[in-house]
């Protein structure tokens, strides 16, 4: 079967966030988004037809995760990542960002310091002040826009030398592969992520949720895969949510190893969000068992699209840099040469030339000069955008 992702698809007036509330975030009414992380192209066929036939029910009640959904999952992790997990293990929720604020919740309280890894997808930032914790901030090595994992810092964050050092029971709030520089790591850094977690008694949260989206020679390695010390003080978080761009249908899923740290979790959850929508789930057990096909052809689809933006701005626009995605479909663009504001170039370029990303900013320390590019749309959206660039540097470049 073949599947089409040119198509422009009028998402207008359909409740769109990122179609229909761009005037609120840039009050500007029409302009092309390319910042919210969803795709402007239809889910799977297999998965359209599965919610329909639900529909066909007409009875909507209070639902349940099938037995069969999840040796589904269990497949599809063991295939996709290889890494055999049990059924036991997994747990089913209503997105990654609320088993984020979950996890946060089970596994600490307030004053509590919580590790991330700047610039990173913002709820990070969010979630963790806005439950009381204690903001720990591990900035990433931008190395000539290769992002690394700065482990002398991490380490010394965790120092006794250090006054400000974690306290026990602390959070290590992963993202792999990285939002928004598109990194996706390997299994050296993550021995020495996990290395550090071990050694200074942390637990690991682990947000996977763009573990699908992978190129060239990369490969998704699931943190806590790589031992049975790991799996236990670990939970990592996934979802087809991004994959099949089925966000607006609120379905995940944690793997929690850990048989108190799942209770923990548990406890939490059960009184905040259920196990997804009857709709969601549904199409969980499409995309997980028929899907494959039409993930493929996604992937091949945003890999062009990555190397029709490098060519474009390697051939017009030299003073954009940029970070080319291992993994996500997202493209972190570095216009410091330009303007080291992230913000003010994206009010530009909305207000002038009706391109809108998503402002470096908003990802916290090193996102500043930097701008989010959402590459998961037709190519001629891309096209389009990359001409509106175009026309803000020739116009304030100097």
């Amino acid at each position: 079967m073949s599947y089409t992702f040119d198509e422009n698809i009028d998402r207008t007036n359909t409740n769109s966030v990122k179609w229909d509330m761009t005037d609120h975030y840039f009050d500007k009414e029409e302009c092309l988004p390319l910042w919210v992380a969803d795709s402007d192209w239809e889910t799977a066929p297999e998965i359209k037809e599965a919610i329909k036939n639900r529909a066909e029910h007409g009875i909507f009640g209070y639902t349940y995760p099938s037995e069969e959904l999840t040796q589904t999952v269990i497949e599809w992790v063991k295939n996709q990542y290889d890494w055999e997990i049990k059924k036991d293990w997994v747990v089913y929720a209503n997105g990654v960002v609320p088993s984020i604020n979950i996890s946060i919740r089970a596994l600490s309280i307030p004053g509590d310091g919580v590790i991330i890894q700047t610039p990173v997808y913002f709820p990070f930032i969010s979630t963790v002040k806005n439950t009381g914790r204690q903001l720990v901030n591990n900035q990433l090595i931008n190395d000539d826009n290769y992002y690394k994992i700065d482990f002398e810092d991490l380490n010394y964050s965790l120092s006794p030398e250090n006054e400000e050092s974690c306290k026990r029971g602390e959070l290590l709030l992963f993202c792999n592969p990285h939002n928004p520089v598109g990194r996706v790591w390997n299994k050296e850094e993550l021995k020495k992520i996990n290395e550090t977690v071990i050694k200074n008694d942390l637990i690991l949260i682990s947000d996977e949720i763009h573990s699908d989206f992978i190129f060239e020679d990369n490969k998704h390695i699931p943190a806590a895969s790589l031992s049975k010390e790991i799996e236990q003080r670990s939970i990592t978080l996934m979802a087809p949510s991004k994959t099949f761009n089925i966000a607006g249908l609120h379905t995940s899923f944690a793997i929690i190893p850990n048989k108190k740290i799942r209770r923990k979790f548990k406890s939490v959850k059960d009184h905040l969000v259920g196990a997804g929508s009857i709709f969601g789930l549904t199409a969980m057990q499409a995309a997980y068992s028929k899907g494959e096909p039409w993930l493929k052809a996604q992937l091949e689809y945003i890999k062009d699209n990555i190397e029709y933006t490098a060519d474009f701005l390697d051939e017009n626009l030299p003073q954009v840099k940029y970070s080319k995605p291992e993994g996500t479909y997202l493209f972190w663009l570095d216009f410091r040469e330009v303007e080291s504001c992230s913000e003010d170039i994206n009010n530009k370029l909305v207000k002038e030339f009706s391109v809108a990303l998503e402002p470096g900013n908003w990802f916290g320390e090193g996102g500043a000069g930097f701008l989010r590019m959402n590459l998961a749309t037709p190519r001629n959206n891309i096209k389009n955008a990359l001409e509106g660039i175009k026309k803000y540097i020739e116009k304030y470049y100097k």
